[in-house]
């Protein structure tokens, strides 16, 4: 396979850049089984990749629960989420490796991601990422999450970058459909349950982690 002539690559960052989709799912069910909603992980597969607001929107309109609105219910999640990532966050294998590489040979580098500011400016400090990143963008600036395009439009205009001169790198189904739609190529590194995932079909590539994509990128497949 020929070199893509890409100018800037985006990644997602929960479940790309940190192995954060544990802590989403102890944040998630604890908080909603905290306020009166039956929560368990299968719960949490259904949203993945939606904002968190989103999600707390979805969940109310399908089970009410008293006391709280969905968007205070988003908060706590979010609270509780970024002590998680505080004392547990870790980066994805690969992460770094592949970062240094594109760094190194002039790729501009950008976040697009669902989750909120507070949550992205989390996950840069405790891992130590914010040297690599040209921009950061999160869906919560936009009128719509993923699977929408938009934020993977605007972080292309961010980057004075056409749709085509981009890779994006995705886990979630929500996230490749979004880029597709975006009119960019992506790559797929997805968690083992969301491997089969139907819009997976639509990725040029499938890794089992940063690593091989790492390599590819290196022996000039990507």
């Amino acid at each position: 396979m020929l070199r893509e002539k890409y100018k800037a690559i985006i990644f997602d960052m929960d479940g790309v850049l940190i192995d954060s989709e544990p802590l989403w799912r102890k944040a998630m069910i604890e908080i909603f089984n905290s306020v009166g909603l039956p929560f368990d992980d299968d719960k949490c597969i259904m949203t993945t990749g939606l904002r968190i607001d989103e999600v707390t929107q979805h969940w109310y309109d399908m089970h009410p629960w008293p006391h709280y609105s969905p968007d205070e219910v988003a908060e706590k999640i979010i609270d509780q989420l970024i002590q998680l990532i505080e004392l547990q966050g870790k980066s994805m294998k690969g992460t770094m490796e592949l970062l240094y590489y594109l760094q190194q040979q002039n790729y501009k580098l950008a976040i697009a991601t669902s989750s909120s500011m507070r949550i992205v400016e989390a996950v840069i400090t405790t891992l130590k990422l914010n040297s690599f990143f040209n921009i950061i963008h999160s869906a919560e600036h936009e009128d719509y999450g993923k699977p929408h395009p938009a934020v993977f439009i605007s972080t292309a205009k961010k980057l004075n970058c056409t749709p085509g001169e981009c890779l994006v790198i995705e886990d979630s189904g929500n996230g490749i459909i979004a880029a597709k739609a975006a009119r960019m190529q992506v790559v797929a590194v997805p968690e083992p349950h969301l491997a089969n995932h139907p819009a997976m079909l639509l990725a040029k590539g499938i890794y089992p982690s940063l690593t091989e994509v790492w390599h590819d990128f290196i022996s000039g497949k990507l």
